[in-house]
């Protein structure tokens, strides 16, 4: 029987491969074939993810990506992320390019324009965080963006809570059942509905998109913060056909001074903990009634950051990343800046102080700015056929 020998394909096509492959576990099954395989791959090809933006402390605020490659390792990303980059969702980050804001894909360089804030109530405010409930290119005309606006000058929670679809002119509001929320935390879409956390004790509530208001629920998440107002972060995240909640809490105690020593800081502790989301039985409510403790997210692993979409990633596809951990960052709630990556499993209850990663492989002064996930079909040359 005659035997084909895929050593000999012709290199080009073999690496129009190699770039369509959805996660890193085939792109390291694809480089161990052979070496002839290897070499059509590139040492310089891109790989799914995950990366996180860092952001230059520079003027002009310039953007890069690096990769998690081990516990306290990353390695940097060859792509150029962008002039300004606020966050991501979605593999596509949420850009300011000269007064005016963006939509960016950062591997194609396609764009999609969003509209200008220009609330004459809101005059100070700016784009916080970013929430898309599909991609762009997949589902042209049918996506729609949720977005955080806060004062320029207050680095904690988004005050303003809108939403725009694609042509749009302008951002349309939500309120809170007609009154003023005070603070957005997190948001996410599940089961064709978007959710997000709003007020001080963080309360699920339900956007209605025709109504331009906030259904509130019963349900709130100010219990599972550990210590609440010390540097916490709470984020919504789809994974697995759950929904979970995660809240990050940051601890610094400091010693007593002595009369021979001043003030003397103690390592940052850090809580990590994952809840459910529970529904109406049968699933058929759209209104969260309960919270469940989680123990482990099985073989996902969650990515929160202070800003932009939280996502999870499955350990199986992704061979630098571990089941049932967060990936998350040493973050100052109060500054809102980000000093390095933490790796939290969620099935070691041992407490103790996490070391993050703070060495990064580049030049110049960086900080940690959101989770990043490249889209899928940007690999492609059709990147609007779904995969």
């Amino acid at each position: 029987m005659w035997e084909r020998d895929w050593a000999s394909l012709e290199r080009g096509l073999l690496h129009d491969v190699f770039t369509r492959l959805p996660a890193d576990a085939d792109a390291a099954s694809f480089r161990h074939v052979c070496r002839g395989w290897r070499t059509a791959a590139g040492p310089g090809a891109l790989v799914p993810g995950p990366w996180f933006v860092l952001q230059s402390s520079a003027a002009g605020g310039h953007g890069a990506f690096v990769r998690p490659a081990g516990r306290r390792r990353v390695k940097p990303v060859r792509l150029d992320a962008a002039k300004a980059p606020v966050c991501a969702s979605r593999g596509w980050l949420a850009v300011e390019d000269g007064g005016r804001l963006l939509l960016r894909e950062p591997i194609s360089r396609a764009e999609f324009p969003l509209p200008d804030f220009e609330d004459p109530e809101y005059q100070d405010y700016q784009l916080s965080d970013i929430f898309l409930s599909d991609d762009p290119l997949d589902a042209p005309g049918r996506w729609v963006a949720f977005a955080f606006f806060k004062m320029k000058h207050v680095t904690y929670a988004g005050h303003v809570l809108a939403f725009c679809r694609p042509g749009d002119g302008e951002w349309a509001r939500f309120d809170l059942d007609g009154q003023y929320a005070g603070f957005y935390w997190g948001l996410e879409f599940f089961r064709g509905r978007a959710y997000v956390l709003v007020g001080i004790s963080c309360r699920i509530a339900v956007c209605d998109v025709d109504a331009r208001t906030l259904v509130a629920s019963s349900v709130t998440l100010e219990h599972v913060m550990e210590w609440p107002w010390r540097d916490a972060q709470v984020h919504l995240v789809e994974c697995g056909g759950d929904l979970l909640a995660a809240a990050v809490s940051h601890y610094e105690d400091r010693m007593p001074p002595s009369c021979c020593a001043r003030l003397r800081r103690q390592p940052r502790t850090v809580g990590v903990r994952v809840v459910k989301v529970e529904f109406a039985a049968g699933g058929g409510g759209a209104m969260p009634v309960a919270l469940s403790d989680v123990e482990g997210t099985g073989d996902y692993a969650l990515f929160v950051a202070p800003r932009g979409h939280a996502f999870a990633l499955p350990a199986s596809g992704f061979p630098a990343v571990r089941p049932s951990c967060v990936y998350h960052f040493d973050t100052n709630m109060t500054t809102k800046s980000a000093s390095g990556m933490i790796i939290t499993d969620l099935l070691d209850h041992t407490p103790h102080q996490h070391r993050p990663l703070r060495k990064l492989p580049l030049a110049g002064k960086w900080h940690p700015l959101s989770w990043f996930r490249p889209r899928c079909p940007s690999f492609d040359t059709t990147p609007a056929r779904r995969r």
